[in-house]
């Protein structure tokens, strides 16, 4: 586990200079949530009144197409339910990445699928970003009829982000390494590095409005020209950008943090590795999410298991003179109804 000790190192250095990885503490300041070795990928969660909801991906592609587990305690999730039970017709499954928003009184879901209609290079669907709205947090979410977003090789992650004026923001990954063909390796000289954007939504939280922004482009070795996964948050005049870097389900993926100037970057790594490493939890943790709740900010994650799958772990983030750090629990676990 890799920690970055508060005030221990600043976010002042040029953006040409690359610091080293702060050390690892002596303690595990994370958590692996049961159920054990169960696959729960890409988890974000929507913080309810009295309930939160956890949402992933759908795993291994099939149904159900959103799980969806109310909760009031991390530690205990509710039973699963799909809460997109009907496809919309430009997808055949696999629905990744969901992120829900409360928005105008109802809730609105961006995610990530195949669209069939656009078939890449290598013979596969590219993945696209469609937006869908249901009237509570379970659903059944309806999708619009066609994707939103496509590019080249498909866009993916899909994250919402409200920034401290009220305006809400957009941010996702560009899959460049679809391109890549099979073999994902990212090693070859032709294989581009990938790129994460931002963009404004219009109050509706369904549409997006105005230029696209360049938040940030795989440049540091240890990314491997891979980040995705883009997460901002903003805390004390700052923003920081939470991403994963290196191929997924690979013992050096892991979670990094980019200094940005706003929501719409530009953004910089100022560290020559991962926040968050493999460490005793699991190795190559990554698709990190973030939520706050009660004043306190967490991090859910998904190591690799002793079976090998995607599991679910959470750490507690916290922000000082330094920029983002893992903090210890404090006897706190998240959730609505868990002790503060």
């Amino acid at each position: 586990m890799l920690v970055l000790v508060a005030g221990a190192i600043g976010w002042a250095a040029p953006h040409s200079d690359k610091l080293d990885p702060p050390p690892a503490p002596a303690y595990d300041p994370a958590m692996v949530v049961p159920p054990y070795n169960v696959t729960l990928p890409d988890p974000s969660v929507l913080v309810g009144s009295s309930v939160d909801y956890l949402y992933t991906s759908a795993a291994n592609g099939n149904p159900p197409n959103v799980p969806v587990r109310p909760f009031t305690n991390l530690e205990h999730l509710g039973p699963e339910t799909d809460a997109m039970p009907k496809l919309p017709s430009w997808t055949s499954g696999w629905i990744w990445s969901p992120d829900v928003r409360r928005a105008g009184g109802r809730y609105v879901m961006w995610f990530a699928a195949p669209d069939v209609h656009d078939v890449l290079d290598t013979g596969q669907p590219a993945k696209c970003l469609g937006v869908a709205v249901a009237r509570a947090p379970l659903g059944p979410f309806v999708a619009k009829p066609k994707p939103v977003l496509c590019g080249q090789w498909g866009e993916i992650d899909p994250r919402t982000f409200v920034a401290p004026d009220g305006q809400l923001w957009l941010d996702w990954k560009a899959d460049v390494n679809a391109g890549w063909g099979p073999a994902q390796n990212p090693s070859l000289p032709a294989n581009q590095p990938t790129t994460l954007w931002a963009q404004r939504l219009a109050p509706n939280d369904m549409t997006l409005e105005g230029p696209r922004y360049k938040l940030l482009t795989a440049s540091t070795p240890w990314e491997h020209k891979l980040v995705e996964a883009p997460d901002m948050v903003s805390s004390h005049g700052h923003y920081y950008l939470f991403f994963s870097a290196n191929p997924s389900y690979g013992e050096n993926n892991g979670v990094g943090v980019a200094d940005c100037q706003g929501p719409a970057g530009p953004c910089h790594v100022p560290y020559a590795g991962p926040l968050l490493g493999s460490d005793t939890l699991g190795l190559g943790p990554g698709e990190e999410s973030l939520f706050t709740q009660g004043g306190a900010t967490w991090m859910l994650y998904s190591p690799t298991g002793t079976a090998f799958v995607r599991q679910l772990a959470v750490a507690r983030i916290a922000f000082g003179p330094g920029g983002p750090y893992v903090a210890t629990f404090g006897g706190a676990v998240p959730g609505a109804g868990a002790r503060r």
